[in-house]
């Protein structure tokens, strides 16, 4: 493509923006344009040339890996979303579990290998960082721990003994009403928790609904201790 041209197509598509803001366009978004054979020493002489202080030179490989990881992050909570409505209608129990392994280089591996052990009706998907989110449709916490335990140890046999592989598990079973960004955040912290203790491991959350259904529990009763007796029971110790 011609200088010229390059500079006429991203005028336009600057106008057109323009443009767009005029009619009440709102948020603020990047766009990129792939050019075959353009180096970086080329492209500063042509910003400087052409005045295209406004575009910036990426690789696309970068774009590529952040558009993936937002795609997974949304099928993940598209997938949640209707796994844990079935669980508080049918009682069917889920588990989620984030996997980190230890070199970003093995992401690609290892997500293959889990892929393989899943279920047709389970879900994985990517994350950034090269996290990998993994959901275990109808199987309570128990086994969805020995199931991603089993699966950490496939992944060493396969790739690399020395691969490190972190992972955080938590499960829901429909008992409590919670949204599907708190679930995955309480496995992100079991996640944390793996790799502040030292890593290659695996470390299970206290089941989400089990947790708030006790102290919903917690707050019925005291509610009916108070209108018994006037008096609230006290805090129970070690709760936030």
């Amino acid at each position: 493509m011609a200088h010229d041209d390059l500079a006429r197509e991203l005028g336009d598509v600057e106008a057109a923006c323009r443009n767009a803001q005029d009619d009440g366009g709102g948020q603020t978004l990047c766009l990129y344009r792939v050019v075959s054979g353009l180096s970086p020493d080329v492209w500063k002489g042509l910003q400087r040339e052409l005045e295209l202080e406004a575009w910036t030179l990426a690789a696309p490989e970068s774009f590529a890996s952040k558009s993936a990881s937002a795609h997974g992050h949304d099928t993940l909570r598209r997938f949640l979303l209707c796994e844990m409505d079935r669980a508080r209608q049918c009682q069917q129990p889920l588990a989620l579990a984030l996997i980190e392994p230890g070199s970003p280089h093995a992401a690609e591996n290892v997500f293959e290998l889990v892929q393989a052990q899943l279920r047709s009706f389970d879900h994985v998907s990517r994350r950034s960082g090269g996290v990998i989110a993994v959901v275990l449709s109808g199987t309570p916490l128990a086994s969805a721990e020995r199931s991603i335990g089993a699966m950490l140890r496939r992944i060493r046999q396969v790739c690399d003994p020395a691969l490190t592989c972190s992972a955080g598990l938590i499960g829901y079973g429909g008992l409590a009403q919670l949204t599907e960004d708190a679930l995955i955040h309480s496995a992100d912290k079991a996640l944390e928790d793996a790799r502040r203790l030292g890593g290659n491991r695996l470390e299970v959350a206290p089941s989400a609904d089990a947790v708030l259904a006790s102290r919903e529990t917690l707050v019925r009763a005291s509610e009916k201790h108070f209108l018994f007796t006037g008096r609230k029971l006290p805090e129970p110790q070690g709760q936030e």
